[in-house]
């Protein structure tokens, strides 16, 4: 089932189904979290050549002077659960903003919370940069102090990677809250590398947690160095 997202109610059942294919497209600014706009939602329940179920969200910095809310964010995509799925797909054009308020909101929604055991984030670049300044609304929480343990989440795989302050904090929450993780691996934009400091600061993260295979990827798919338990 493949839509556009409008007010019409629609309802379906179907207890016996085992493949289910949803895709969902919103309008512009119909539903907001701080600065970010829920652009789209897919569900894919078929398994194939290793591949999870999966719910995949698309997100987007949305310039509005009406920030919305977290709870109106969580109960739309909640609409879409309508399967259950083991991995989640995040993409998310941050147009140079924080984007772990976002992350950690949908991470903490009690169904992916329990459900999910792969995290994929993709982040999406653009040319058009814009300064994130404090208390901007792309993080209307805070989420840095989050105390949230995502028991079930084994894998986790970050692209486009820039090395920025907020993605190390982010890096290190991530690996304190999820005990169970076992693989964590960073592609890495050219900026991070051409830094001399970058892939050291992740290397030292790393390294405090040996329980957790770590492997670090250039952007066109070099394997730079790898952290093995």
């Amino acid at each position: 089932m493949s839509l556009i997202a409008t007010e019409v109610s629609i309802s379906v059942f179907a207890p016996m189904v085992e493949k289910v294919s949803w895709h969902c497209c919103y309008r512009a600014g119909s539903v907001t979290f701080g600065l970010w706009e829920l652009e789209q939602l897919t569900l894919e329940t078929s398994e194939s050549q290793g591949q999870l179920s999966s719910l995949q969200i698309h997100a987007s910095i949305f310039r509005s002077n009406f920030p919305g809310g977290a709870i109106n964010f969580m109960q739309e995509i909640a609409k879409h659960m309508v399967a259950a799925f083991s991995a989640l797909e995040l993409h998310l054009k941050t147009v140079g903003h924080v984007f772990g308020a976002i992350v950690f909101l949908l991470l903490g929604m009690n169904r992916i919370r329990a459900a999910v055991r792969r995290l994929k984030l993709i982040l999406w670049r653009t040319k058009v940069r814009e300064g994130c300044l404090p208390n901007c609304p792309c993080q209307p929480t805070d989420w840095r102090s989050q105390t949230v343990s995502f028991t079930h989440l084994e894998e986790v795989e970050i692209t486009g990677f820039e090395g920025v302050g907020h993605e190390f904090d982010f890096l290190k929450l991530m690996l304190r809250c999820s005990p169970a993780l076992k693989k964590m691996t960073l592609k890495l934009s050219r900026d991070v590398w051409s830094r001399k400091d970058g892939c050291t600061i992740i290397n030292n993260i790393f390294k405090e947690y040996p329980s957790v295979q770590c492997y670090i990827y250039l952007s066109y798919g070099k394997c730079m160095f790898s952290v093995l338990c």
